[in-house]
């Protein structure tokens, strides 16, 4: 398991959930780039939300867009909510999972 954190920007909501799905999906340089950016991405959060199972990730992604959204109009770049991946967590998982993306990694 992959153990990844996402929470509001206003940090009312905060929910811990499992990415693997994501990274058993995802293509090479969408992780190569998760790790680039320390491992924190709404892609993951955006990408899961809709699965059954993931109910709380879909209740925290619909708050931040109803509630927090109208809020950032003035800065679209504020980000509503944010996602962070348990880097040691995921590179482990490549390792045994999917190796040709690890040596990728930088």
């Amino acid at each position: 398991m992959i153990h990844a954190t996402c929470h509001t920007a206003d940090n009312v909501r905060c929910i811990e959930f499992d990415a693997t799905p994501w990274f058993s999906e995802a293509d090479a340089p969408s992780i190569i780039d998760l790790a680039r950016r320390g491992w924190a991405s709404t892609a993951i959060a955006d990408s899961l939300e809709r699965r059954r199972g993931y109910e709380p990730l879909h209740d925290l992604v619909e708050y931040a867009t109803k509630r927090l959204k109208p809020e950032s109009l003035e800065d679209p770049t504020w980000e509503t909510f944010e996602c962070v991946v348990d880097g040691p967590e995921a590179v482990a998982w490549l390792e045994k999972n999917r190796p040709e993306i690890v040596a990728r990694i930088s």
